[in-house]
């Protein structure tokens, strides 16, 4: 097998054990140094960064309920010094273009062979392009047009008060107008006002659809 001179050291950010254990045993049959990282906190996985010093992260963009998005660590492991690589099953463009826009060199699927792996983590450990202008281009323009129909179907929310928002987002978690108004110290007739003027913004006639507009658009309330 092919050797590199000197080793590249790597760091695979990945929760699935198997097939982070997995790679990292490919990529080292290549003569590529791997140490894996899965946590216990996306600082623990910084703090592994500083102290290897990789030229290089391989960095899966879902890392589970604990850990959260990668996408959330391209920043802080770029800090640290090393180059970011996404390494991902996801198809999402938009999502795959917010990871460039973060910092990140390029993405390589999941789906890849071992063999076009490999080569990708020595290009990109040599500093070489994984994205052509082109392909970079495509990908955040994807992502801008994904913020604009974010943008678009969050407005009429965007458009309420906050004092309007936070009573949409009772009525959601299904609190009634005397309870919202018990738990914030305002009367009955004040919530009832804030709840008209919902409806009205959100051009709904009543106070299941203004729900339903809200799960269906993906809005989040804000904390109560």
């Amino acid at each position: 097998m092919p050797e590199t001179p000197e080793p590249s050291r790597v760091l695979l950010v990945d929760d699935h054990e198997l097939l982070s254990g997995t790679v990292a045993l490919a990529l080292r049959q290549y003569g590529i140094e791997v140490h894996i990282a899965a946590g216990p906190s996306p600082a623990a996985i910084v703090d592994v960064a500083r102290r290897l010093a990789p030229v290089l992260v391989l960095l899966d963009l879902d890392l589970g309920p604990e850990l959260g998005s990668g996408l959330d660590l391209i920043a802080p492991l770029i800090q640290a010094g090393s180059r970011v690589v996404m390494v991902t099953g996801s198809t999402d463009r938009a999502g795959l273009g917010a990871c460039i826009e973060a910092g990140a060199t390029g993405v390589v699927s999941k789906a890849v062979s071992f063999e076009t792996l490999v080569a990708t983590v020595r290009r990109a450990a040599e500093g070489a392009p994984l994205l052509t202008d082109d392909e970079r281009q495509a990908l955040l323009d994807e992502l801008r047009r994904q913020q604009r129909a974010d943008s678009e179907r969050l407005a009429p929310f965007m458009a309420l008060s906050p004092r309007e928002q936070a009573v949409l987002g009772r009525l959601v978690a299904g609190e009634s107008a005397e309870t919202i108004a018990a738990r914030t110290y305002v009367s009955v007739a004040t919530v009832r006002s804030h709840i008209r003027a919902i409806l009205m913004k959100l051009g709904v006639n009543s106070q299941l659809a203004a729900v339903a507009l809200v799960r269906d658009a993906g809005w989040d309330p804000p904390e109560r």
